[in-house]
Order: structure tokens, then C-alpha cells, then sequence
């Protein structure tokens, strides 16, 4: 047998030829004549020698319709035919294939039976729509290939529990197809714990290959096939195998601008397919979506991609319509989730019949790889989210050495007097140019891989359980976690959930500590929704005569005489049954399209990052039409008039836009800070808007949350309201459920680079002092006048939203910058303490504690005739400010100097929170979020940066917006450039410990 040569990146078979054709079994060399091909492709040349060997696992990608699934197939059936004839093959299944799709299972079921049929290996079938003698032949004599869905597999540990080791005793390979579709899911979880179940049943290692022409990343792909073990995976690879030139272009239309009410902004209407116009013209077909679609497809094979069901609805309608104006036959039809298994494969069927020219109008559902033939052309409808979907969606054209065609489809609201910032970005022809220009450059998203999947480790905990009769919580823990998929799942968190599930009764336990279901665990693990890790919602049937359409929601109101859209046409509702959840429909005039579920529009870093280069570029993407040219003329202007090139905060009203050129979970993870913080705001799209605050707040804000340790993703998860994600989640802990969304829904680091990044690119933060503290009584003079450091902990950010002052520290300094005197205190803040895990104060610590009008003469006498000093003082005095007119006193004249302005200054473009510039100046103080730690931190950082540059003090003093401080005859005063820890100890008996 000869292997191919290895390329210098480890684990990754070059692209050279090996002779590995011979090495195959003579049968599937027979099988491979009888299919007319010249030779083998790349690709099946590449894979032949890993999967032959059989002793490790191996990723195939290369381009869709270039021959992954003759790749795996042809060395996997020799392997076994040859083992067959040596007479050392076990009983039972040979080979699982696990899809993510039943009807890709079908396909490979007609692909496959004529291979296994010359080696004399049965095949089966097994998932929701097989019919019972199906079934019936696979438990009798388990042998062959199993072709399988991820919720058939689990049916098999539930319903045969002790069956599974000989089920499984000959398996050899695990083939898993569209293996990109499983990563970071809660299916792919399920999936990874099977295959781990289905090892731990046979106690041994069974191959696993994985197939996919959309790998963002293979050593993610790799650890994924092998949780712990992904080194080891063999990588074959082939991205040039199949490819076609690519005929693209974007077509931009324009809204009319929304209806105004009283100078009040509307929500954008729902676009539908005759609204638009183009640069062609505006008439009531010629300049519509639908109608370039019906013009340029019909009579030929194609796929119309749209973002959602309902999209999916309204374009069907409308070609139907368009189709009949003309008086030819409909071409155009619907395919997506909802609508019945017979009118799919319908459409499945006419696009692979050559003598009947289809158009799917159709959602994700035949994005991945059905055998539908090949398509003439691929359009999509709005702006793709994902590279990856768009790139699998492509590569359903421009097979047999055809160019690959296709069109997108994007809309913009018209401008006026009142169109928002945001739609003036022209944000939807800049994501899809983003989209494109990266998918062009082989770009894929990264899948995530740190979820918990708690919801899929309860259904696993419980079929478990089912499969063995019961359980010890050591041996679940050892199976799923410590050794199996549920790394992420620690052994505290572990326990908590079987607690959750026993006070849920999902479990029980006998009294040798073995767990068994409960009387709810048993409801759910025999009912038929049990197997599926993902939720599915209660829906009515629609029926038409007797035939079953498919099925709705049931949220979506349905009334007796109302009239609807589905599958392409209009219908009238006869009658509604909720009893057994059916509605009768009969043909109608008119109609609406049913509100299905939204799907997620999750966006990642790097396309939000793109999107930034292109509002900059000086050259236009020449895919784009003339319209859409027009639509990215006028959102670079935009982009350019706000001047976000250079700043990330921009002015709306009231409120404040954050321009946050990072993906989804970075500006959930922004909000969140925010939020946590007292700041009222909502992600919309790549902004952050943040109601009732300046522009100088805003900055101010970000500062101060830059100077404050880095939370964590679960402190964050606090501020969000709880909420059941995914299928089992109601039966997990408040505390759960915040360990989940902090591992889903956050990028902490993410967000922390951005924020870091934004305050470095706005140093000169305005001042946002109230203008009665700007006049100075006296004129201060360095060398002469005292210092007082000031530092308050707060239960939010801006005493406007109601945040209060929780902790202030005083440090008293001499004109020469040495300490005297500590005082420090807790307040009862008179609300909730606010974000503890910050300042580490809760509301049983001040319980006992004065109100700030109790130690207000303190304060003051503190701070009259000083300097007053702080880190980042706009925050600090602004608060004190807010209390002193709280308590009925007009707030004093302070001069003020401001060491975060200072170090910005002295040390430009690097980091300036507390604790960092600490180290950089080698101050032995600990910054800890306590008032008075930080207070005294502060005070040793003044001294530092006074004697590196004394006169630069006056400008920080004038930023600050107040008279200018002087120089004294004896400045600039001896300090000690490395001050001594003291160790102050507070006054006041209530401070913390």
C-alpha cells in the first residue's frame, strides 16, 4: 500500500496523488468502472491510505461536490469487505453515518446501496420517517452500514439499553457528514456524548471521520471529533478539488422612508417583494426583487435563499402571482421546516428531474448537501450573517464545470430629515460586502466551544439512566464529564444539577445512592420529543382538502375566516380545532404570512471588523450594481461625517450611539457592563445606544469601567434577566442557568480588548463636572497648598440614574506630597449596594453604616482648603457633588487634579487604570476597589507622577476646566520617587474587613 506524501503542517496530507486505487477492494474498484469515472479525484486519492489503516481518526474537507462521500465510503466498505473475507469481522453494525438531515440520509441511502451491495454489506436506515419493516430489519440481524440521525442514535441507548454493546460490538468507523453543522451546538453535544457511550458500550476506540467543505478552523474541527484528543486527528484536504469560477453580483434597493407621526420615528415597515425600486425603473413588477427573480430564472434549476420562513412565504406568493400575471406555469415554489414532509421532497423531486426547470424559494434546509442535482444559479434574499452558510449555499451551483452564479438581493430605507445614524451606515450593503469579500478569501467563522450544554447534559444524565437501569452520580459524572464531552461541566457544577434534578424529580435516588428517573424523568424520557436535544414548539397542522401542508406555531393568532399564506399559496381559514391543534384551510384571494420563529443573526467578530475596513477603503467592491454602488456611496459618507474612524461615540438626542466594531456576543458583553453599571441601553446591530446620557458621560462611564478589575462572564450574566434558552433549561438553578449564559452568550476578553481600545483612542475625556465647582476661591499653589485624595465606590455609575455613594476614603497629604492623615467610611447608600462584585459591599455591611448627610461636615472640612486629588476625578466629585446636594448643601469649590489625566498625558496610548500604572511606576500599593486601598494607591501614584514631571500638574488642572494651579517658589518640592507602604488605619469603626 503506498500513502501519500506529508506537507510541512502537522497532521495534513499534502495534495499529492498516491497510488492508493489499487489498494482498494477489488469489488469497490469494480464499483468505481461501472460509474464511468475517468479517475479518482484528489481528494478520494488523499483518503484512501489514513481510512484504510483504521487506527486514527481523520477530517476530509475539500469543496462541495468533490467527492467527500466517495472519500470516506470506498477505502471504509474495502476495509470491511476485506476483514469479511479473512473471516475476523464481529457481528453487528460495521459503520455508523450520522447526518444531521433525514432527507441527506436518504440520499446517501440511494448512493450507497449499490457500493454495499457489491460487497455484500446490507444498508439501513434509520430516523422519524422509516416505516416499521425497516425498523424490524435492523433489530434482527444488526449488521452493515447504519445510516442515522443524531435522535435516532439516542432512541437506540433508550429503547435497547442492554443491547447496545452487541449492537455496536463490530462497529469500525463513525462517518459523520456536514460535521461543521454539529460544532458548538447543543445537537453536537448530544452527538459527541453518543459516540462517547457508543466506546465506553464496546470498550474500545471506534475511527471517526468527519466530512465538510466549511472547516473555519481544523484544530477546533479536530477536538471536536476527539474531545482532548484533536492532535491526533488527521486532516485530508483538498480546497482547489471542485472549484468553479464564481459569478457574483449584489443588487441594491431603496425603501421609501418610514411614515413620521408627530416628528416620531416608526418602526421600518416589513418589506415585501413589490415594494422596491431599482435603477430600472419603479414599476409594479419590472423594479422589484421578485421581479428580477421571475425574469432571470425562469425556465432553469435554482435556489432563492431567504433569512426566514416568513421571507420564504412572501417571495413564493408573490413569483406564483407574478408566474400567473403572465399566464405560464409556476416554477416557483417553497421549501422550509414547516411544510410537510410530501411537499419538501416534491420540490426535491422536480429539481432533480431535468425536464421540469424549478426554482426552490427555500430557507437553510437545503443549504447542506440533499442531492437536488446541480443548480443553474443561487440567489439570497437580505444580508447573509454567516460566510460559512453563504459559501455552503454557493456551492449548490457551478457543478460539472459550470461557473458558479450568484445573486444577493439587499434593501435600505430611504433617507429623510429624520433616518438615524445607523440606517444612514447603509449597515445591510456593508455586512453583506463584508460577508462576500471574506467568503472570497476562505474565510469561516470559528465555531464556539467553551457552552456548557447543560440542557443537553440533563437529557444525557437521564438516558443514561434509562440505558443502564440507574446510575451513581460518581459513574455519570465520570461518563459525561470528567472523561467524556461535558468538560466545560465542573464537578460543583455537577452536583448542583443532579440536586436540581432530584428537587425537580426528573431524578431519584435508591437508598444505595443509585439514581433512577423520577416520576417526571420518567414522563419525559418515554415520551417521543425526549430524543432530540433542541426544543420544538407546539404547533397546529394545516390541512387542505384532506392533505397535510405542514405546520404553524401556535402562537401565531389564527381565526375562522381569516386568510393566510402558506406553501406558496393563499388560503381561507374553514375551520380551527384546538382540541387535536389542526386548522382546515381552503383556496382564498388574499392573505398573510404566518410570524414562524426568528432565526439567529448572530454575527461574528471578524465581519464587523471588515465592515469597518470597507467604510474606509477607497475602492468599491465591483460586484456591486449600480444601486447598490449608490446605497455604499452614501453609507461611506456617513461613516465619514460622523468621523467613526475616529470616534467611537456619537451624539443622538438624548441618547449616545457606541460604535462597537465587534461581533454579537462582544456587544452583549459591552451592554452588560453597562447595565451592571446603571446605564440604560440595547444592542442594535454593531451600536450600543445608551439612553439619557452624554456624550461626556459616556466617555467618562467607559473610563471609569476600565479602571475597575475585569468582571467576570457570570458577573455579567447577573445584570441579564433569566431566561430558558434551550430545551431543558427550566429545570435548571438560577445559578445554572447564569453558568450557562455566561459560557453562551459573553466574550469577556473580547469585550475588555474593545473597551481598553476605545478609552486609549479618546484620552482627553471632557469634563463632566457640574460648572458650580469650576471657580476656585483661592488660588492653589504646588508647594504651598495641601493635597486630599479622594475615592468613593458606588452603586452605579451616574448619580442621574439614581446611583448613590457606598464608601469614601479621604487621605490627607502635606504640600510636599507626604501622607498625614486616613479616614475612610461606609454609607448607607439608602438603595441596593450595586454591583458587589466590584466593591465587595452588600447591603447587610452598611446596614449600620450613616447616610452621607450624616458625615457631610466631615467631608467637607476634609477637603476645604486642599488640592483635592483623584484617579479619574470627573467620577469621584461628580458623586460627591450629587450627595452634597442631596443632603440640601451647595457643593464646595474644590481645585482639582486628576491623575488619570495626568498619566494619559505623561504616558500616551498605554494602559491608565490604578493597578496598571502602579506597576509601571514600581508603587508598592495593592488597588483592590476598597475606597481607601485605592485612596492611598492614588496618593503614591501623585507623588510618582510629580516627580517625573511636576509641571505638567497645571495642565491637568486646566483640562479639568478649572483655574490653573501655580507654581510655587519651592516647587517642584522634594518627593521620595518610591514612597514606603503604609499601612493607614481607618478611623471610623465600620469600615470593612
Amino acid at each position: 500500500m503506498t500513502s501519500p506524501h506529508f506537507d510541512s503542517e502537522p497532521g495534513s496530507r499534502a495534495l499529492i496523488p498516491s497510488r492508493g486505487f489499487d489498494d482498494l477492494h477489488p469489488q469497490v474498484q469494480r464499483w468505481i468502472w461501472n460509474q464511468n469515472w475517468a479517475e479518482l479525484r484528489r481528494v478520494q486519492q488523499l483518503a484512501i491510505s489514513p481510512i484504510l489503516e483504521g487506527s486514527r481518526d481523520v477530517i476530509i474537507s475539500a469543496a462541495t461536490a468533490s467527492g467527500k462521500t466517495e472519500a470516506a465510503w470506498l477505502p471504509i466498505c474495502s476495509k470491511l469487505a476485506y476483514e469479511a473475507e479473512a473471516g475476523i469481522s464481529a457481528p453487528g453494525i460495521k459503520a455508523l453515518y450520522i447526518s444531521p438531515l433525514k432527507a441527506l440520509i436518504n440520499d446517501q441511502f440511494e448512493r450507497l446501496e449499490s457500493l454495499c451491495e457489491l460487497v455484500d454489506m446490507p444498508v439501513v436506515r434509520r430516523h422519524g420517517d422509516v416505516s416499521g419493516s425497516e425498523r424490524q430489519a435492523l433489530t434482527r440481524k444488526p449488521d452493515g452500514l447504519l445510516l442515522i440521525t443524531p435522535e435516532a442514535l439516542e432512541a437506540q441507548f433508550v429503547l435497547k439499553g442492554p443491547q447496545v454493546p452487541a449492537l455496536f460490538a463490530g462497529l469500525r468507523y463513525v462517518v459523520i457528514d456536514e460535521m461543521h453543522s454539529f460544532i458548538g451546538t447543543e445537537r453536537g453535544a448530544q452527538l459527541q456524548s453518543l459516540l462517547h457511550r457508543i466506546e465506553l458500550a464496546t470498550r474500545r476506540r471506534v475511527v471517526r471521520i468527519g466530512l465538510s467543505a466549511t472547516f473555519a478552523d481544523f484544530s477546533a474541527a479536530a477536538d471536536f471529533l476527539r474531545p482532548r484528543r484533536g492532535a491526533d486527528v488527521e486532516v485530508v484536504r483538498d480546497e482547489s478539488e471542485g472549484r468553479s469560477d464564481l459569478r457574483l453580483q449584489v443588487r441594491g434597493y431603496r425603501l421609501s422612508p418610514p411614515p413620521r407621526e408627530s416628528g416620531e420615528q416608526h418602526r421600518r415597515p416589513k418589506q415585501t417583494a413589490f415594494e422596491f425600486t431599482d435603477e430600472n425603473g419603479s414599476s409594479p413588477c419590472e423594479g422589484t426583487i421578485a421581479g428580477h427573480l421571475f425574469r432571470v430564472l425562469r425556465g432553469q434549476d435554482n435556489l432563492v435563499f431567504a433569512n426566514s420562513r416568513s421571507d420564504v412565504e412572501t417571495y413564493s406568493d408573490s413569483l406564483r402571482e407574478a408566474s400567473d400575471a403572465a399566464r405560464v406555469p409556476n416554477e416557483f415554489l417553497p421549501h422550509h421546516g414547516s411544510l410537510s414532509k410530501q411537499l419538501r421532497e416534491d420540490v426535491e423531486a422536480r429539481l432533480k428531474d431535468p425536464s421540469t426547470p424549478t426554482t426552490a424559494v427555500c430557507t437553510s434546509t437545503l443549504e447542506m448537501g440533499v442531492d437536488i442535482g446541480s443548480a443553474d444559479s443561487v440567489a439570497q434574499i437580505g444580508p447573509p450573517y454567516s460566510v460559512a452558510a453563504l459559501r455552503q449555499r454557493v456551492g449548490r451551483s457551478g457543478r460539472r464545470g459550470k461557473p458558479a452564479v450568484l445573486r444577493i438581493y439587499l434593501t435600505e430605507t430611504g433617507l429623510d430629515s429624520e433616518t438615524n445614524v445607523t440606517d444612514r451606515l447603509r449597515t445591510r450593503t456593508f455586512q453583506t460586502a463584508a460577508v462576500v469579500d471574506l467568503m472570497l478569501k476562505h474565510w469561516y467563522e470559528p465555531p464556539a466551544m467553551t457552552k456548557l450544554h447543560l440542557s443537553t447534559l440533563i437529557q444525557q444524565i437521564l438516558s443514561v439512566v434509562a440505558q443502564h437501569g440507574g446510575a451513581t452520580a460518581g459513574q455519570l459524572f465520570n461518563a459525561l464529564c470528567a472523561a467524556g464531552p461535558f468538560e466545560y461541566v465542573s464537578r460543583s457544577q455537577f452536583v448542583e444539577l443532579l440536586r436540581n434534578l432530584g428537587s425537580t424529580e426528573l431524578l431519584s435516588q435508591a437508598g444505595d445512592g443509585t439514581l433512577l428517573p423520577g416520576v417526571v424523568g420518567e414522563r419525559i424520557i418515554n415520551h417521543y420529543s425526549f430524543y432530540a436535544a433542541f426544543a420544538s414548539s407546539e404547533e397546529y397542522r394545516l390541512l387542505a382538502h384532506g392533505q397535510l401542508l405542514g405546520t404553524i406555531p401556535v402562537d401565531f393568532p389564527v381565526l375562522v375566516d381569516s386568510m393566510m399564506i402558506f406553501a406558496g399559496r393563499r388560503w381561507l381559514v374553514v375551520a380551527v380545532d384546538t382540541a387535536t391543534k389542526t386548522i382546515e384551510l381552503t383556496e382564498a384571494r388574499g392573505g398573510v404570512t404566518p410570524q414562524f420563529n426568528p432565526s439567529s443573526g448572530d454575527i461574528a467578530d471578524r465581519i464587523r471588523q471588515k465592515m469597518r475596513e470597507l467604510y474606509v477603503a477607497t475602492e468599491v467592491p465591483a460586484y456591486l450594481d449600480q444601486q447598490a454602488r449608490v446605497l455604499f456611496a452614501e453609507g461611506q459618507s456617513a461613516f465619514a461625517q460622523h468621523d467613526l474612524a475616529e470616534n467611537a461615540v456619537v451624539s443622538a438626542g438624548k441618547n449616545c450611539l457606541l460604535f462597537v466594531w465587534r461581533g454579537s456576543r462582544v456587544c452583549t458583553t459591552l451592554s452588560a457592563m453597562l447595565t451592571i453599571m446603571g446605564v440604560k441601553n440595547s444592542v442594535e446591530s454593531m451600536t450600543i445606544k445608551c439612553q439619557d446620557v452624554t456624550r461626556e458621560e459616556l466617555l467618562g462611564i467607559l473610563a471609569a469601567i476600565g479602571s475597575m478589575p475585569k468582571p467576570t462572564a457570570r458577573d455579567l450574566a447577573g445584570s441579564a434577566p433569566i431566561q430558558n434558552v434551550d430545551k431543558y433549561d427550566e429545570y435548571l438553578s438560577e445559578s445554572l442557568l447564569r453558568d450557562s449564559a455566561a459560557a453562551r452568550d459573553f466574550d469577556v476578553d473580547g469585550a475588555w480588548d474593545e473597551l481598553t481600545s476605545i478609552v486609549a483612542d479618546h484620552p482627553a475625556i471632557p469634563d463632566v463636572v457640574p460648572e458650580s465647582w469650576t471657580s476656585v476661591d483661592e488660588l492653589a499653589v504646588l508647594g504651598e497648598t495641601p493635597f486630599v485624595v479622594v475615592d468613593v465606590e458606588t452603586t452605579g455609575l451616574s448619580p442621574r440614574n439614581g446611583a448613590r455613594v457606598v464608601e469614601i476614603a479621604l487621605v490627607s497629604l502635606d504640600s510636599k506630597g507626604n501622607v498625614t492623615d486616613t479616614w475612610s467610611t461606609l454609607i448607607d447608600p439608602e438603595v441596593d449596594t450595586g454591583p458587589r462584585h466590584v466593591h465587595g459591599i452588600s447591603s447587610q455591611d452598611v446596614s449600620e453604616a450613616p447616610v452621607f448627610a450624616g458625615i457631610i461636615d466631615e467631608v467637607a472640612h476634609r477637603l476645604s482648603g486642599r488640592i483635592v486629588v483623584a484617579h479619574n476625578a470627573p467620577f469621584d466629585l461628580k458623586f460627591l457633588s450629587s450627595e452634597f446636594e442631596r443632603a440640601g448643601a451647595r457643593p464646595m469649590s474644590w481645585p482639582t487634579l486628576c491623575t488619570l489625566r495626568l498619566s494619559q498625558r505623561l504616558f500616551p496610548g498605554e494602559p491608565a487604570n490604578l493597578s496598571a500604572l502602579c506597576d509601571r511606576l514600581g508603587i508598592d500599593a495593592s488597588p483592590t476597589h476598597a475606597a481607601l486601598d485605592d485612596a492611598v494607591a492614588t496618593a503614591y501614584l501623585l507623588r510618582s507622577l510629580l516627580s517625573t514631571a511636576p509641571t505638567d500638574v497645571t495642565h491637568s488642572a486646566e483640562t479639568l476646566g478649572v483655574r490653573p494651579i501655580r507654581l510655587g517658589p519651592n516647587w517642584p518640592a522634594p518627593v521620595v520617587p518610591a514612597p514606603v507602604r503604609l499601612r493607614p488605619v481607618p478611623t471610623d469603626d465600620l469600615r470593612r474587613v
